[in-house]
């Protein structure tokens, strides 16, 4: 029985670079309340919370995607595919 791994180490990596990057933006997203919550305090409309932490959280979840969908090649050049078979360099049509 053949094992078909779809991901490969690289894979992986990016998938976790990209949940690390999200977990940033969130951070960045975090604090602003006021010590008196009857004090209104504009700290909560700064730029790093609401323009900087959405576009890191948002390049997270792409980076994410890409290590998702992304195809790697072997290290011992083999491709890997959708299919049961793993498919020979030599056998691909350029």
């Amino acid at each position: 029985m053949k094992k078909n791994i779809y991901f490969t180490k690289k894979n992986y990596i990016l998938v976790v670079v990209g949940l690390l990057i999200s977990v940033l933006g969130y951070v960045l997203m975090a604090g602003g309340n006021p010590e008196n919550p009857a004090e209104y305090s504009d700290d909560i409309f700064n730029f790093r919370r609401l323009t900087l932490a959405p576009f890191v959280v948002m390049t997270g979840y792409v980076v994410v995607l890409i290590g998702i969908i992304k195809v790697y090649r072997k290290e011992d050049g083999e491709v890997i595919d959708n299919s049961s078979e793993t498919v020979k360099p030599e056998r691909i049509k350029k």
